[in-house]
């Protein structure tokens, strides 16, 4: 509730009184004020009065139970306003054998006080002078009646696994008896009607009435062990020294032998010794043969088999070996439990690699399998099986990644298997090493056609002889130099010279990539077809003016296939050429002015070229750094 302001400020006024509590303990309790005199009041007055006279102020109700020389009933403490059980002899068990049996119960019970014995309230006398044993009532039933009843523990106790529900009374049930063997006393009759269920799962190992010490402390009260050579025990449960025989020693293997009988009932619903007489049951008590179904659990056979051996010596040493040989068991097979569902998923893992299913759903199932597998070994880390099937699963998803071509991602899986699977980490090494080659291959050829490498120098280049080429042809007409083939040929020498010279001084450039080396051979090339092409035509006797004309066609083809095979920006330059050649057709007289016209094109087309493709890498570059500037700023 939400107090409002009126409702606060009275409630800090009523606590004044308390002002010293709250500012200085305010980790003490605040005790409600005395009152007048109750009903509670009257009857601790009534209460004080019968326990000043020497009575326990006990009533008791209905039988509970009975055994063979004792009767539990139903008891009302009243000074404790309580129900308890109330143990004393039956009449025709009134003897001091009896009566000792007993005392030595309430006196064992009493000294172990541990969360699954029965609490001891009192020990006093009835009205016939006999003990009487009062205790904790257990509200339950006995183990032997819930064991392998599977729906009522589901119905009682919300456990699906009637296994693993017995398993856990099991340990609790080796608990107290551990905890009995530290104290010096060994049970001696461990047997499933002797352990009580409560209603909340509470579990009391009951009835140490024939119980032994394994000390002797001096007292006398109990009997020692190393002196107990009678037959005593439960026969479809003892172990073979619990006969009787010369030799045979009862130690706290003989309740190791118990618990394993018990836990024998668990596994097989029926305890290790069976027999139609006297004889046959002794002959199986002296040595005991066990069997256990097909599907009976391998590591707790085992345990079970050790917990009964015959010999004594053959068995675990300690109860608390034996309880912790459990546990291990059923983390083991709760690591075998997450395996079987992992399975489960690469059990549809398999069926979408083979479906082709989509790589989301793919991963799914693979990582809920590999989780699975990794939780296993978790609880259980020698779980060979959970550990091979992570590998398989594992191999599954290298060899789906492989297939994709994506060796990286095969790699980083297969690295999850350590130093296992030898042969999938040699494939995937290999995958990844021709994917390497192969990007490396492709980077080279990339960089190999690139061309914005050596772009300024073949810019340089190209405005150098462009100009050059540019002027020569007004030069020519001007002066009257070239009038001849054999002065044709002579001048073409002399540029095929220069361009030599100046390919030799950007040898590092041109000659880098496929793209430079192109282009410099294109143009090479161009200068001997055209001292080709004027020598044939000197030999075939056509004349000068002719033979220019054509040289212009032949540029046009040139550069046509340079603006084809290397770069379209060259086309200006290949129309350049081919007006050029069209003037120079129509118009012979105006053939020098349209060459150096298409020659100033072919210029401005490779400056122009050039320019952008410094502008696009000096751009990528500014971008590139203001990204590397901005992922290495610090966040604010």
């Amino acid at each position: 509730m939400t107090l409002d302001d009126d409702d606060l400020q009275a409630t800090i006024k009523r606590a004044e009184g308390l002002r010293t509590t709250f500012e200085h303990s305010p980790r003490a309790t605040i005790e409600p004020p005395l009152g007048a005199e109750t009903l509670a009041e009257w009857h601790a007055q009534e209460v004080l009065a019968s326990i000043a006279a020497g009575t326990d102020g006990i009533t008791l109700e209905k039988t509970l139970g009975e055994g063979g020389m004792g009767i539990v009933r139903l008891g009302w403490q009243s000074a404790l306003r309580r129900k308890v059980a109330v143990k004393t002899l039956r009449e025709e068990a009134r003897d001091p054998r009896s009566t000792l049996r007993l005392l030595r119960e309430a006196w064992i019970t009493g000294a172990l006080e541990h969360p699954n014995v029965v609490p001891v309230h009192d020990l006093s006398a009835d009205d016939r002078g006999g003990p009487r044993l009062v205790m904790k009532r257990i509200e339950g039933v006995e183990w032997a009646a819930l064991m392998h009843d599977a729906p009522a523990i589901e119905a009682r106790f919300q456990v699906r696994s009637l296994l693993e529900w017995n398993l856990s009374i099991f340990l609790q049930v080796a608990n107290a008896i551990a905890f009995a063997h530290a104290r010096g006393i060994v049970h001696r009759d461990i047997k499933p009607e002797n352990v009580m269920i409560g209603a909340f799962g509470e579990v009391y190992v009951l009835d140490w009435g024939i119980a032994l010490a394994l000390r002797d402390d001096g007292s006398g009260l109990l009997p020692l062990a190393s002196a107990a050579h009678e037959m005593t025990g439960t026969p479809a449960y003892m172990a073979p020294e619990m006969l009787g025989t010369d030799g045979a020693v009862i130690t706290e293997r003989t309740d190791v032998f118990l618990l394993g009988a018990v836990l024998y009932e668990i596994l097989t619903g029926q305890p290790p010794h069976v027999g139609d007489s006297l004889a046959a049951m002794i002959h199986q008590i002296a040595r005991p043969q066990v069997a256990f179904a097909d599907d009976c659990p391998e590591e707790l056979e085992r345990i079970c088999r050790r917990a009964l051996a015959a010999d004594p010596g053959a068995r675990f040493e300690t109860v608390v070996q034996l309880r912790l040989a459990v546990q291990v068991y059923l983390q083991h097979r709760g690591a075998m439990s997450l395996c079987e569902e992992a399975g489960e998923r690469v059990a549809a893992l398999r069926e979408g690699l083979a479906q082709g299913a989509d790589r989301e759903a793919l991963y799914g199932h693979f990582g809920a399998a590999r989780f699975g597998y990794q939780q296993a070994l978790r609880a259980w880390k020698a779980y060979d099986a959970a550990r091979d099937a992570l590998a398989v699963v594992t191999a599954l998803m290298v060899e789906y990644e492989l297939a994709l071509g994506d060796p990286g991602a095969a790699a980083m899986l297969v690295a999850e298997l350590h130093d296992s699977h030898p042969a999938l980490h040699a494939k995937v090494a290999a995958a990844k090493r021709a994917r390497d080659d192969e990007h490396t291959r492709l980077s080279r050829q990339a960089e190999d056609h690139d061309p914005k490498t050596g772009v300024r120098t073949r810019t340089f280049l190209g405005v150098a002889l462009g100009l050059a080429w540019t002027l020569q042809p007004l030069l020519e007409h001007r002066f009257g130099l070239v009038r001849t083939h054999g002065r044709s040929m002579l001048a073409t020498t002399a540029q095929i010279v220069v361009l030599l010279a100046v390919g030799w001084w950007a040898r590092d450039t041109l000659t880098r990539t496929a793209f430079n080396r192109h282009i410099a051979g294109t143009v090479l090339f161009a200068f001997l077809a055209q001292l080709t092409w004027v020598a044939g035509a000197w030999l075939m006797g056509l004349p000068v003016e002719a033979t220019k004309g054509m040289l212009i066609f032949l540029w046009f083809a040139l550069s046509s296939h340079v603006a084809i095979v290397l770069d379209r920006r060259m086309v200006p330059a290949a129309v350049g050429f081919l007006a050029a050649f069209v003037v120079a057709a129509r118009w012979p007289g105006l053939r020098w002015c349209a060459v150096s016209a298409s020659n100033l094109v072919i210029t401005l087309n490779v400056v122009a070229t050039g320019s952008l493709q410094v502008q696009v890498q000096e751009g990528v570059q500014k971008v590139r750094e203001r990204v590397a500037a901005k992922q290495s700023r610090p966040p604010a």
